[in-house]
């Protein structure tokens, strides 16, 4: 018979190998970008920028079309770049 032992659990301490932030000790939403479309247009957008990986992920803030994506400071211009192309977008910067 094979005794199963179980050990305590305990907190990672793997994230003690990155590095720490250059950028601060922001939260990273000086990094989103907000945006306002029409509603019936969100699924569509949303396509666009998953369609470029690792870009960010796009949220809707309300009902009314106020959105906004989640990128990294490396990322950001490339959101802003890629919904500035798209008409049926209104970017707030």
């Amino acid at each position: 018979m094979v005794k199963d032992i179980q050990l305590p659990l305990m907190p990672s301490k793997s994230l003690k190998g990155f590095m720490s932030s250059s950028y601060g000790n922001s939260n990273g939403e000086e990094s989103y970008v907000y945006f306002h479309i029409d509603p019936k247009h969100t699924n569509y957008v949303n396509r666009i920028l998953e369609g470029y990986e690792y870009v960010g992920v796009m949220t809707t803030v309300d009902y009314n079309g106020r959105c906004m994506v989640r990128c990294t400071p490396n990322t950001r211009q490339l959101a802003i770049n890629i919904l500035s192309t798209l008409p049926e977008v209104s970017l707030d910067i």
